[in-house]
C-alpha cells in the first residue's frame, strides 16, 4: 500500500498544480510588461523548479517500482499506464516546455507563449489521467 500511496501523492499534487498553471498562470504571462519580462521569466523558472522538481523526480522511481515490485492485487497494465502518463508529462516538460521557457527568458514571443498556453493541456491530460490511474491502483492494493 505504501508504494501506491507514494504514487498517488505526487500525481495528485502535480495534477492540481498543472491545472492552476494552465488556467491561471500561463495565460497571465501576457500581462507582464515586456521590459520586466526577462527577469520575471528567470524568477519564474527558478521558483517553479523548487515547487515541481521534487514531485516530478519522485514519480520516476515510484512508477518503475510499481511495475518491478507490484503490490498484491495491482494489475501490471495499470502500473504501466501510470508510468506512461509520467513519461508523457516529463518528456513534454523536458523536450517542449522547458526549452520554450528558455527561449522566452531570452525574448518574449507570442508563438512560445501560445505553445505554453495551448500545449500545456497535454500535461494537464497526462497528470489528470495518471491521478485517476493512481486512485485505481490504491483501490486494487487496498
Amino acid at each position: 500500500m505504501t508504494l501506491v500511496l507514494a504514487n498517488l501523492v505526487p500525481a495528485a499534487y502535480l495534477t492540481g498544480l498543472i491545472w492552476f498553471v494552465g488556467v491561471v498562470h500561463y495565460p497571465l504571462f501576457a500581462r507582464v510588461g515586456r521590459a520586466e519580462w526577462p527577469a520575471y521569466e528567470r524568477a519564474h523558472r527558478t521558483r517553479t523548479t523548487v515547487v515541481v522538481a521534487p514531485a516530478m523526480l519522485a514519480q520516476v522511481p515510484v512508477g518503475i517500482g510499481l511495475i518491478a515490485f507490484p503490490p498484491d492485487g495491482v494489475e501490471s497494465a495499470l502500473a504501466i499506464a501510470n508510468l506512461a502518463c509520467v513519461a508523457v508529462a516529463l518528456a513534454s516538460t523536458g523536450l517542449v516546455f522547458g526549452p520554450a521557457h528558455v527561449r522566452l527568458e531570452r525574448r518574449w514571443t507570442d508563438r512560445d507563449h501560445r505553445l505554453l498556453v495551448r500545449g500545456n493541456w497535454l500535461r494537464v491530460a497526462a497528470w489528470t489521467v495518471q491521478t485517476a490511474v493512481a486512485v485505481a491502483l490504491v483501490g486494487q492494493a487496498g
